[in-house]
């Protein structure tokens, strides 16, 4: 028996060329956007300097000053307000991601079968947001206070972007009528 390139094309049903690309791309955004995060508050932090007196060295670290002044208390207005985005950023992405499953087009980061049982998709996207607190508290914790504010300003901008996107995608059945 022999197959030809759209037999096992037909027999494989796998993902698309195109929609692998976009995985990718959408992956190397992620991982850049997390370096650009991670080199920017290493350099933000001024290295262990020694200082002699009395014959004896002593350490002291120059970011702990830095942190007094500009700590605040995590659970502050501003907090409260990005952390409020980033679960109105997640609803919208569950709400979006629900339309265009309507419309008959396939997930990318998840299963279908995941994104179409309802409440295991929400608790998807309730443990996103808690993951997204979670990791501003720890760098609240380490003094990371810019860091911070930024895991969620960037998390609101990429799930919004996201968001417009899902909401923009049309029914692949009329794709090709005339509106």
């Amino acid at each position: 028996m022999n197959f030809g390139y759209e037999d096992l094309r037909q027999l494989h049903r796998g993902p698309d060329l195109i929609v692998m690309m976009n995985l990718s791309h959408k992956l190397s955004a992620l991982l850049a956007v997390v370096m650009l995060i991670a080199t920017t508050t290493g350099l933000a932090q001024e290295p262990t300097e020694a200082k002699a007196s009395q014959g004896k060295v002593t350490l002291r670290h120059s970011a702990s000053t830095k942190v007094a002044t500009n700590s605040h208390k995590f659970w502050d207005g501003e907090n409260v307000a990005v952390f409020t985005g980033v679960a109105a950023v997640r609803a919208l992405d569950f709400t979006s991601t629900q339309h265009f499953r309507v419309r008959g087009v396939n997930e990318i980061l998840l299963t279908n079968g995941i994104v179409d049982n309802k409440p295991l998709f929400a608790g998807i996207e309730i443990a996103g947001t808690a993951v997204s607190i979670g990791l501003c508290y720890w760098l609240h914790r380490k003094g990371h206070h810019r860091a911070e504010r930024w895991v969620s300003i960037v998390h609101i901008g990429v799930g919004t972007f996201g968001d417009i996107r899902n909401y923009g995608l049309s029914n692949p059945q009329f794709a090709g009528a005339m509106h």
